[in-house]
């Protein structure tokens, strides 16, 4: 009698571990496979696909796509890989301006000729270091482009033609500082009076030597340029680079954690001369103000001349500090004439 009940005992434990395993165990075959987990996202990835390809403005403008519902705003369509556009590019019509997607994890969008419709426009999404560390997604490359119907250029990220520029002994230093940095495609572009009456500079094109876009923050410093939210990239000549650098060291030594500015490439003159500005060749910048650490902020055009001033004495400190350093060829402050009344500007040469 014993016997018989471990018997039956041990049968019953065998079919129970039988109803266990059959009972989890995946379909195969020509079945239909589970639902994924989030476990199983990752084995669904195709493989070498880059993550900057799925962070760089997810369902907008220049995101990756592969047909026009994954472009799903109004007017969205993908630019297709066939048509130069490595892995889709989500786009839409546009004749001047384009929409922009609020939040701060997308880049702004631009207006640009389509290269397969010259006589039409095309939205472009506008290079961004904060979303990739080139600025665009892998296959593409920050290039500056003139905007449909107007004079704005802009960098925009387009498809990369060719090779990328090779290293230079300036971009090697770069690098070797911890910079992040990437290298755009800047075309030379024709310059233009600084004020409306004034000549056209005798130089008729803007050139810069070894274009870079400079990723803020630098020694714990943004560079944040007026009328925008945040901290963005500088597009500067290498050279201007490497004396931000300094001018950083500098600033955060002195408690300085953001500085405003009116901007570093313009491809203009020098206001009432026919020549050249240095910020024709991106190789000088205009600070209009700082944001200190512990006593906020100070303004160029407010302080400069508030004598006895706590920010006063710092923006006279920082002018002597900037001179003894010799990193800039030029200094122009309010001390020096009307046109540089509310802004320092730094110049390397």
């Amino acid at each position: 009698m014993m016997k018989r009940q471990i018997l039956l005992l041990l049968a019953l434990l065998l079919i129970a571990g039988a109803a266990i395993y059959f009972g989890t165990r995946r379909p195969s075959g020509t079945g239909h496979s589970p639902q994924p987990g989030p476990s199983d996202a990752a084995t669904l990835e195709p493989a070498g696909v880059d993550p900057a390809d799925k962070n760089f403005n997810p369902g907008w403008i220049g995101a990756a796509c592969r047909h026009d519902s994954e472009c799903n705003y109004e007017g969205g369509f993908c630019l297709l890989n066939e048509e130069g556009f490595p892995r889709g590019y989500c786009s839409a019509r546009c004749q001047k301006f384009c929409p922009d997607r609020k939040g701060d994890f997308y880049s702004v969008s631009f207006c640009i000729e389509d290269p397969s419709h010259g006589s039409q426009g095309i939205c472009a999404a506008r290079c961004n270091l904060h979303l990739t560390t080139s600025g665009c997604r892998p296959g593409y490359i920050c290039t500056s482009v003139r905007r449909l119907a107007g004079e704005a250029v802009r960098l925009a990220c387009l498809p990369m033609q060719g090779t990328p520029a090779p290293p230079t002994p300036c971009t090697r230093k770069l690098t070797s500082l911890g910079l992040a940095y990437a290298r755009p495609d800047f075309a030379d572009t024709p310059s233009r009076p600084a004020r409306p009456g004034d000549p056209i500079p005798d130089q008729e094109v803007c050139q810069i030597d070894t274009p870079v876009l400079l990723s803020s923050p630098i020694h714990t410093v943004d560079y944040r340029e007026k009328l925008q939210r945040h901290a963005e990239h500088l597009l500067v000549a290498c050279k201007l680079a490497l004396a931000i650098e300094r001018l950083s060291e500098i600033l955060a030594k002195m408690e300085v954690v953001e500085v405003q500015h009116n901007g570093t490439y313009n491809c203009r003159g020098v206001a009432g001369s026919s020549s050249l500005s240095g910020h024709g060749h991106a190789k000088a910048i205009d600070i209009t103000g700082f944001e200190l650490a512990r006593s906020g902020p100070v303004s160029v055009e407010k302080h400069w001349h508030a004598k006895g001033s706590s920010e006063s004495k710092f923006l006279l400190d920082l002018a002597a500090r900037l001179r003894k350093a010799k990193i800039f060829d030029v200094i122009l402050t309010p001390a020096g004439g009307s046109r540089h009344q509310d802004h320092l500007h730094l110049e390397v040469r």
